[in-house]
């Protein structure tokens, strides 16, 4: 298969890949958002360890959104 037919096969030609990549970046900032609240409403009750996961979890979603977010990210 040729570079052209590639493209147009995995749908860079009609913006699909601009719009997958919209959606998952929303997607992983809900989940971003829910965990990073779960984090807070557990910090009472829960073990300080698994509180920090949490956070640690929330940062790397972050990171990744900003990286996806970017022109040309990936």
């Amino acid at each position: 298969m040729s570079q052209k037919q590639e493209q147009t096969s995995n749908g860079a030609d009609n913006g699909s890949d601009a719009q997958t990549r919209l959606r998952v970046i929303a997607d992983l900032k809900a989940a971003s958002e829910t965990i990073e609240n779960s984090a807070f409403d557990l910090a009472g009750n829960a073990s300080p360890d698994a509180v920090s996961d949490l956070i640690r979890l929330t940062a790397d979603l972050q990171m990744l959104i900003a990286q996806l977010s970017q022109p040309g990210g990936r």
